[in-house]
């Protein structure tokens, strides 16, 4: 399914950065699949460094998590 608006929070299939469809992230390997770990007492996914390349994410910066079902969130960096 391919977002009408790329910004609406939990709308999926288009990047809204780079306008990629999920349909071309998959052809081009830009789906991951992480396990989930500990880091003191919190749990963290890590961010594969092609993907933070893709999306310019640099260390420091700040993500907002938004939940949009009981499996599903939205990560927005700011």
């Amino acid at each position: 399914m391919v977002a009408k608006n790329a910004e609406e929070p939990g709308k999926a299939g288009m990047c809204g950065y780079c306008s990629l469809s999920l349909d071309n992230a998959m052809k081009k390997n830009l789906i991951f699949e992480r396990k989930v770990g500990y880091s003191g007492r919190s749990l963290i996914i890590t961010i594969p460094g092609d993907l933070a390349r893709h999306m310019g994410i640099k260390k420091g910066a700040k993500a907002k998590l938004v939940p949009v079902g009981k499996k599903q969130f939205l990560v927005e960096i700011c």
